[in-house]
């Protein structure tokens, strides 16, 4: 009897060393989902999590105002003087007189670089006694532009890049003046387009590498030049966004 006790115990102790030897498993697959990890030595345990995520290709695009109604029976007389500023060069809403001397878009360009002034107005034709002298000069009579502002919002998660085109349609296609549209982010000017004839476009007028980093904000100037060319009548103009990947 002694003797089997001492052969089993032997027997043991050899499994015992064989065992330490060669090592326990440390990782089974015991459902055929889940992975678990152990470990005989030590007091601990921990299991392998696999996580999936699909996140899908998205373009998005949002106006804060989708509709702009223009009467020149009753003009919006813009809130004050408007000179050009590179730091802040959109401006604000309403209705400004040109004067008589700009007649081109070359001159337009030219009087705002060099500090020309557009004053507030609400006729139309544009003239106003601006100085009460009973007269109107050349600086008091001219044409008319109207300025509308509005917020586009665009979402893009393409790593390759954005682009943001413009395309304008509309009835009658000319007769209408100049449109004009700038497109500003963070008041930097990306880009524009100006016609006085439709269709127009599409034409690119923001784009950058990378995603928008979440919502992007533009800041949309849209305007209208009626610099005497324009033509009575009713004027539907459809301006149409357009968010795609380089």
């Amino acid at each position: 009897m002694k003797k089997h006790l001492i052969w089993l115990l032997a027997l043991a102790l050899a499994t015992g060393v064989a065992l330490a030897q060669v090592g326990f498993p440390s990782e089974g697959d015991l459902d055929g989902n889940v992975e678990e990890l152990w470990d005989d030595n030590h007091d601990q345990a921990a299991v392998k999590e696999k996580v999936k995520v699909i996140i899908p290709p998205r373009y998005a695009l949002h106006l804060t105002e989708d509709e702009w109604n223009l009467d020149l029976n009753n003009p919006p007389e813009a809130p004050g003087n408007y000179v050009y500023d590179p730091d802040d060069p959109a401006p604000p809403e309403g209705c400004y007189l040109v004067p008589k001397a700009v007649k081109t878009l070359a001159d337009l360009q030219s009087y705002l670089l060099s500090g020309g002034v557009f004053r507030p107005i609400g006729t139309y034709p544009a003239a106003k006694d601006y100085d009460g002298d009973g007269k109107l000069s050349d600086n008091e009579k001219g044409t008319l532009i109207c300025v509308n502002t509005k917020i586009l919002q665009k979402f893009s998660n393409d790593p390759d890049g954005w682009q943001l085109s413009v395309s304008v349609t509309g009835t009658p296609a000319s007769g209408f003046g100049y449109f004009g549209l700038a497109d500003f982010i963070s008041g930097t000017l990306m880009g524009g387009l100006v016609t006085n004839s439709l269709p127009f476009g599409p034409q690119v007028v923001a784009s950058d590498t990378g995603t928008t980093g979440g919502w992007l904000d533009d800041t949309v100037v849209e305007a209208f030049w009626f610099d005497g060319s324009e033509l009575d009548g009713t004027y539907t103009i459809d301006v149409t966004f357009t968010l795609a990947g380089l």
